[in-house]
């Protein structure tokens, strides 16, 4: 006896999958970049730190939103 499986579903199920892997490869980036820019922040001359706490916001924000993904 066999299972018959919609082509489509198989599809949706490689695309997700394959979704999934860059998702993973995403957090990955932004969790190094988010290390030497905390690296960075902590070496800069105190004129140079706010852009770096931007830079660290805006990553932050950036990984929030890539963990969230489905």
């Amino acid at each position: 006896m066999a299972i018959v499986v919609p082509f489509h579903e198989i599809v949706r199920a490689r695309r997700r999958a394959r979704e999934r892997d860059h998702i993973a490869q995403c957090i990955a980036i932004i969790e190094a970049n988010l290390r030497l820019t905390l690296d960075l922040f902590n070496a800069a001359p105190a004129d140079e730190r706010p852009l770096y706490a931007r830079r660290l916001r805006h990553l932050s924000g950036l990984l929030e939103y890539a963990v969230h993904l489905p």
